[in-house]
């Protein structure tokens, strides 16, 4: 089969390898699409914490079952599956507890420890592949993994219905947190960005408001239209934005970062102090995020497949990953097909 291995920084090799052996509770799925993530992109240019060459990556993943291991019994040959891609120790507290997005020792796929699914091929334990309804597209499915993060996020947060929301960054993750937020029930959703298409794609899913930051100033629009926010998430991971999120934060209202910063960022303790706010971090998802991220997909609510604005094929995608990279055409979600 065909992979592309991410061999060095900034640099991916198509080339063959042999097909992956399955476990007796392991399924074999042949990869139909695959997204490409910001921590891809981090990993691309050495800059994430524990995806590094060389491995094959790739972790937004919807194919077809194969073949499966002899203990399977979940799926089926020819179902429509995705994957939830990370599985934990299952001994650890985070484990226990049902936490296990946060196991120190889980296994994450698209890493050295899993490979991934930039591959025409990829195995994957039976305890983390999720049969897709029949009438969903897979150009909808392939969007479930980070639909999840955005889901966890509201979660952690414990968004309710009338809520005030405020998402600082309308790449991928900004948009999907804002379809979590109002599939929770939230009622005013404000999104923020530099990039106006990501921002009319805001307002076509869900956004009741919108501020693009080359114009005008968060703190000022929300004084004038909305007032404070009870919850503001964290979608992109510039130092900036966390003096703001808590320059529109309610008081005891919620911080909740989703976003992978590249650079430590300093922070005035004293408004946290004086707010008595909190501050949250949201990491990946459990088992409930992913299947409300099948859900809200199933429930076709939502124009979800505005996000996608690039598709490559298979053979082109270190081309995908300079785009990735460097922005051009203003992405916001790039799939790759095989």
């Amino acid at each position: 089969m065909k992979v592309a291995l991410f061999d060095r920084i900034q640099h991916m090799t198509i080339m063959e390898k042999e097909m992956p052996e399955v476990k007796d509770n392991e399924v074999l799925i042949k990869v139909s699409k695959a997204g490409i993530c910001g921590s891809d992109v981090h990993a691309y240019i050495g800059k994430h914490p524990f995806r590094n060459p060389p491995s094959i990556l790739g972790h937004e993943i919807i194919g077809t079952v194969e073949r499966i291991g002899e203990q399977v019994t979940t799926v089926k040959v020819g179902d429509m599956v995705t994957v939830e891609p990370h599985i934990g120790c299952g001994e650890c507290l985070p484990c226990v507890s049902g936490n296990y997005n946060i196991c120190e020792a889980k296994m994450v796929l698209g890493t050295p420890r899993w490979d991934g699914g930039f591959a025409e091929y990829m195995a994957a334990p039976a305890e983390t592949v999720y049969k897709i309804p029949d009438f969903v597209s897979p150009d909808l499915a392939v969007l479930t993994e980070p639909l999840a993060v955005g889901v966890h996020a509201v979660n952690v947060a414990d968004v309710k219905k009338g809520d005030k929301v405020a998402i600082l960054g309308s790449g991928p993750i900004g948009l999907v947190t804002a379809v979590a937020a109002h599939y929770k029930g939230a009622e005013t959703i404000c999104l923020t960005d530099a990039v106006e298409r990501n921002l009319e794609i805001g307002k076509e899913l869900c956004a009741t408001d919108v501020v693009n930051v080359r114009e005008a100033s968060l703190k000022g629009y929300a004084s004038s239209e909305i007032g404070k926010f009870d919850h503001v998430f964290l979608t992109v991971g510039h130092g900036s934005v966390v003096d703001e999120a808590f320059s529109v934060m309610r008081r005891k209202g919620k911080v909740i970062s989703i976003a992978l910063f590249e650079e430590q960022v300093a922070m005035d303790l004293n408004q946290f102090m004086i707010a008595e706010a909190q501050m949250f971090g949201s990491s990946m998802y459990v088992k409930e995020d992913f299947q409300t991220a099948i859900d809200i997909i199933a429930s076709q609510q939502y124009n979800l497949e505005a996000l996608i604005t690039h598709k490559y094929n298979f053979e082109q995608i270190s081309e995908a990953m300079d785009v990735a990279l460097t922005r051009n055409g203003s992405p916001i979600k790039i799939v790759i097909d095989f």
